[in-house]
């Protein structure tokens, strides 16, 4: 059989990149934590852009990353994010030229960066304990752990930073009431949107950290882009009607007119990849938050961040649809098809078997049943190993499938027993199908062996108002007194009248 390369898969030139990056930044993890600082404050400086009161921004996109890494690196990335909180306070003095003692920003830094670090640092290994204690038919409750983790840690390091600012002096008392709701507002919008998004980043380096992720495939995928590109412009293109439309007319209720663009998000959600959903989701957000700037709507910020959020959280459980509708899938295969041959489940066939015993009997056709059971098949299990006799036992299935109508149901009863019911098919053309079963197994060899396989029948044709349970019972009779009569053999007998 010639195997066909998955075109979704990464490619090797792509995958051994990766994996090299991932093996430069594990021998050199000062580049790993420069980086990151790097990060951290250019996204910093993002957020400075968007700051609509002192200290609060529509969106914090650091505390998103500050999460990411502390749930990826742990305590190994809070120097880094100390140096960052240290950094930012510097920056923050320069921006308003408050001439503050460097003494003071110093210490002012340090506290935020410890408030900072603690807040996130709880959050994230709280997390990490669940996600590493959480079985792959988890993804909902993963999710649910991170927006509530998530949120709290937000509301940590808003408090813990209002605090450590008023403390330092940088913050009269008085404001303290009023700032810590846009504080934690923004902070969580930059937890909920972009911490996935990072992790999503992260992963194409280190691609071990995606069975974190609870079934869903992070990784890029090389797909068409025109219509991903398309998606995104018609949800941008929507913002943007409304965020003019609230610039113009300046009325309050048009801010809630945000949460409808939830619909193109889910268009993204529910037909492109992961990690493009976390991208777009990255992206609205952004947009949002610029033009929240640009057109001076800070009367409606809080909104806007609410609506951040809610978006957020709603395409990560969009995300999980898709994960949960493939493992019910993979479940219903389970519960209808045997997993080792691929013939139907015992209850599964008796169902089907019905159905199809009704439909034979409503044109007035005949139906039988074979059961067919292999020949010492615990000898071949003693002698070689359980591994030969579950092959053995797939090449007696393709055997029988490769005799089978489209109207035969084929099925396994338990252990090396199978079943076939024939609707339209007396007796005797039964005898003879049977037979040929037979010898083409006497044919077969048990794969990674030189013995051949054999089987022992029993047939009989359903009798009217038999059902197929009821003749199974007899069928399976007529197969033991075959294996008592020396096996390799074929028990046969005329039907009975249940009537």
């Amino acid at each position: 059989m010639i195997s066909r390369q998955d075109p979704h898969a990464p490619r090797p030139a792509q995958r051994g990149a990766f994996l090299r990056a991932a093996g430069f930044l594990k021998t050199h993890p000062i580049l790993l934590h420069l980086g990151l600082i790097l990060a951290w404050l250019l996204l910093w400086r993002l957020s400075a852009l968007m700051q609509y009161a002192p200290h609060a921004s529509l969106w914090f996109p650091p505390a998103g990353l500050s999460f990411a890494a502390l749930l990826l690196i742990g305590w190994r990335a809070v120097p880094a994010l100390m140096l960052c909180g240290v950094g930012a306070t510097f920056w923050i003095d320069r921006i308003y030229q408050s001439h503050t003692p460097w003494r003071e920003l110093l210490l002012t830094g340090v506290i935020f960066g410890v408030a900072h670090c603690a807040s996130y640092g709880i959050g994230a290994g709280l997390l990490r304990r669940i996600i590493r204690r959480s079985t792959l038919h988890s993804l909902p409750g993963i999710i649910i752990a991170f927006l509530v983790l998530g949120c709290l840690a937000a509301l940590s390091a808003a408090w813990s930073g209002v605090e450590s600012l008023r403390v330092a002096g940088l913050l009269a008392a008085s404001a303290n009431h009023g700032l810590w709701l846009p504080w934690w507002v923004g902070d969580m919008a930059g937890v909920l949107v972009l911490t996935p998004l990072f992790l999503a980043l992260i992963s194409q380096l280190f691609p071990q950290i995606e069975s974190w992720f609870g079934g869903l495939q992070f990784q890029v995928q090389p797909q068409h882009r025109w219509p991903y590109a398309g998606k995104l412009l018609v949800s941008v293109v929507l913002l943007s009607a409304l965020m003019l439309t609230a610039a113009h007319f300046r009325q309050p209720e048009i801010a809630f007119g945000t949460f409808f663009l939830i619909l193109p998000q889910m268009w993204v959600v529910y037909t492109e990849t992961p990690f493009r959903s976390a991208l777009s989701i990255a992206i609205f957000s952004t947009a949002l938050a610029l033009w929240v700037e640009i057109l001076g709507l800070i009367d409606q910020a809080l909104v806007y961040q609410f609506a951040i959020c809610v978006i957020a959280a709603n395409t990560y459980f969009g995300l999980a649809v898709p994960v949960l509708l493939a493992r019910n899938r993979k479940l219903s295969e389970m519960a209808f098809q045997d997993a080792l041959t691929g013939a139907c489940s015992k209850s599964h066939f008796f169902e089907d078997g019905e159905r199809a015993l009704i439909e034979a009997r409503k044109y007035r056709l005949p139906a039988t049943l074979i059961v067919l059971d292999i020949d010492r098949f615990k000898r071949i299990n003693d002698e070689y190993d359980h591994a030969v006799g579950d092959q053995a036992l797939i090449r007696v299935a393709e055997t029988v499938r490769a005799h089978l109508r489209a109207a035969d149901v084929f099925g396994r009863f338990g252990g090396d027993e199978f079943m076939l019911l024939l609707p339209g098919i007396g007796l005797q053309q039964a005898l003879a199908a049977a037979d040929r079963l037979r010898l083409h197994l006497q044919r077969t060899e048990a794969p990674g062996t030189s013995q051949t396989l054999s089987a022992s029948f029993g047939v009989v044709e359903l009798a009217r108002g038999e059902s197929t349970m009821q003749a199974f019972k007899r069928a399976d009779r007529l197969l033991l007194q075959a294996k008592r009569d020396g096996r390799n053999r074929i028990g046969s007998a005329v039907p009975e009248t249940t009537e």
